[in-house]
């Protein structure tokens, strides 16, 4: 038996932060030293019902330092403005820093222009690895690594696209993408555009083609790709406390177009099967005709309380419609952050994960 690594989790009271502490709890080979929030006065047994949350330690931030030297890996459930201060300090320290905010996903002047603010920080940005598992490079081991977790629309957006682009199967000119996410992909945070009684009935479009995460998309399209993107892009509310399901329009390529639909179809299964080779936590699927089978394929409930991607994909005639559904805080958030922290220790991208299906 191995002896246990050390983890902290900096914005653990977060709906982000707190699946963290869900998932690392089932890993036996992790033992959290530390969870941070702007107070202490609360307990992990307040919002998780595992009994060993009961010994996992609450620090005010002015401990940060003191934990990170003692972790193998901290992760940064923060703000970008927060982990932009934050991560240096960890890193220094010794531990390897996922960073689930937007902070080191974006070139300076990009991330500068998105989110409105100095990247103090800037110096780390050539020094993080974008986490896209798994397409994502591996992080270098002779030093403490930072790793950028993917933003959950950027995330359900190239799980679809990178393969497509890669396989030169759609037009890249024609990308059309219509998102729409569960309420927690806003955070925990009180206004009013998220209470129940403005959300309930409501599928509201919100930051139409100015979404942070567009230039995320547009960025790593091409880096995984090399092709560039510009899609037309629109978010959406929806009704419900979790889940993304992603529509994504493309027309195909005058390749894949001069084949028989029946041939473009396996062309396009053949595509996300190669891309997905050796990886257990994605799915994908034609939609099958049947009313009832196509429903099937499109149920958000399927795929919530999972890190799984779902993938559902039609042809007709010259045009692609392919259909990305994940849950938001898991593949969109914390479930990819322990994959990223797998990967960290060479174990396959499922472990700990698989143990979330059905707990929920």
């Amino acid at each position: 038996m191995h002896k246990p690594l050390n983890v902290a989790i900096v914005g653990a009271r977060g709906y982000s932060g707190l699946e963290l502490a869900r998932i690392l709890l089932l890993q036996p080979l992790v033992k959290i030293i530390g969870c941070f929030a702007t107070d202490a006065k609360w307990e992990l047994t307040d919002y998780l019902p595992e009994a060993s949350a009961k010994d996992v330690p609450i620090y005010l931030m002015d401990r940060l330092a003191e934990i990170a030297a003692k972790a193998h890996t901290v992760f940064l459930a923060t703000p970008a403005e927060t982990s932009i201060e934050l991560a240096p300090l960890c890193l220094s320290k010794g531990a390897n820093v996922i960073d689930l905010s937007g902070a080191f996903r974006l070139e300076k002047e990009v991330f500068e222009k998105t989110y409105g603010m100095h990247h103090a920080a800037s110096g780390l940005l050539g020094k993080a690895r974008y986490g896209l598992v798994p397409f994502a490079a591996p992080a270098k081991k002779s030093e403490p690594a930072l790793i950028a977790n993917p933003g959950c629309y950027a995330t359900s957006i190239l799980m679809a696209l990178v393969p497509l682009l890669r396989a030169n199967l759609i037009d890249p000119r024609s990308i059309v993408i219509d998102a729409k996410s569960g309420t927690s992909g806003a955070g925990r945070k009180a206004t009013d555009n998220l209470l129940f009684a403005e959300v309930a009935g409501e599928c509201l479009p919100y930051r139409v083609g100015r979404h942070q995460h567009l230039p995320e998309i547009e960025a790593h399209a091409e880096a995984f790709s090399g092709t560039a993107i510009a899609p037309f892009f629109t978010t959406h509310l929806l009704p419900t406390k979790r889940g993304i399901i992603a529509s994504i329009y493309a027309r195909l390529s005058p390749a894949a177009t001069a084949l028989t639909t029946k041939s473009a179809l396996e062309l396009v299964g053949k595509t996300y099967g190669e891309a997905f080779r050796g990886y257990p936590l994605a799915r994908f699927q034609p939609l099958a005709d049947a009313a009832s089978a196509e429903r099937s394929a499109l149920l958000l409930r399927k795929v919530v309380g999972s890190a799984r991607t779902h993938l559902a994909y039609r042809i007709e005639g010259d045009k692609l419609y392919v259909f990305s559904l994940i849950d938001n805080l898991l593949k969109g958030a914390a479930g990819q952050a322990v994959e990223n922290f797998n990967r960290l220790l060479d174990l396959p991208p499922q472990t700990a994960l698989e143990k979330l299906e059905g707990t929920l």
